[in-house]
C-alpha cells in the first residue's frame, strides 16, 4: 500500500514471501520483499543505482535471479544470494553477475532442479531462448529458432516453454547427459495464440 510503484511480483518457492521491484524513496527500481500474509515490514533486498527486476527463485529459495539495467552492458542477469530463516531472520548477500555482456539478457528462469537457467538474449540479432548451467561454468544451448522469449519450465515434465514473435506457445522436451543439456526441436504446444504482445 505504499504510494510508490510496486511491480513484477515473484513468489518464493515456499509461498511465504513475495519479492518485487519498487521505486519507493525516489530511488531507481530496486528489490524488496514482504511476507505473503501481510504481517511484518517490507524489507529492502538491494541498493543499486541501476533499475532491477526480479524474475525467478531457485527451488531452494536461496538464490534470486533478477535483471539489472546497465548503461554499458544493457540488461544483465544477476543473482542475489539470500541466507537465513524465519527464526533468525533473513539477510541478502552480495549480488553477482550470472550473465553480463553487451547484449540484452532477460527473464532468467531456474529449472525445477535448480541446475539450469533458461533466459532470452538478442546476441544473434533477435531474441532467442538459451539454457546455461547454474552456477556455471559450462556450455550454452539455444532452444528456440526464429525468435523466442519468456522461457518457462514445466514443474513436472522435462519440458521448456517459450513464446514466439507471433505469440505462439512453443515447447521443447529435453534430457540431461552428464553436463550436457539436450533439447529436442521445439513444437507448437497449442493452436491458440497469446493475446497482446510478447
Amino acid at each position: 500500500f505504499d504510494p510508490a510503484t510496486d511491480r513484477s511480483p515473484v513468489w518464493t518457492p515456499d509461498g511465504r514471501r513475495i519479492v518485487f521491484e519498487s521505486d519507493r524513496g525516489n530511488h531507481p527500481f530496486n528489490l524488496y520483499w514482504q511476507r505473503a500474509d501481510g504481517t511484518g515490514d517490507v524489507q529492502r533486498l538491494t541498493e543499486s543505482k541501476a533499475s532491477e527486476e526480479p524474475t525467478s527463485w531457485d527451488p531452494a529459495g536461496r538464490f534470486l535471479a533478477f535483471n539489472e539495467r546497465n548503461t554499458l552492458t544493457n540488461s544483465d542477469i544477476m543473482i542475489l544470494p539470500v541466507n537465513g530463516d524465519d527464526a533468525t531472520g533473513w539477510k541478502p548477500g552480495k549480488a553477482f553477475p550470472f550473465l553480463a555482456t553487451a547484449f540484452n539478457e532477460l527473464r532468467a528462469a531456474f529449472s525445477p532442479d535448480g541446475r539450469w537457467v533458461a533466459y532470452q538474449s538478442n546476441e544473434s540479432g533477435k531474441d532467442e531462448v538459451y539454457v546455461r548451467p547454474f552456477p556455471g561454468p559450462g556450455g550454452k544451448w539455444q532452444i528456440s529458432a526464429g525468435g523466442g522469449a519468456y522461457p518457462v519450465w514445466s514443474p513436472k515434465k522435462k519440458e521448456l516453454f517459450y513464446a514466439t514473435e507471433d505469440r505462439k506457445i512453443m515447447v521443447a522436451t529435453y534430457s540431461v547427459e552428464g553436463n550436457s543439456f539436450i533439447a529436442d526441436k521445439a513444437r507448437s504446444w497449442t493452436d491458440q495464440h497469446l493475446s497482446g504482445r510478447t
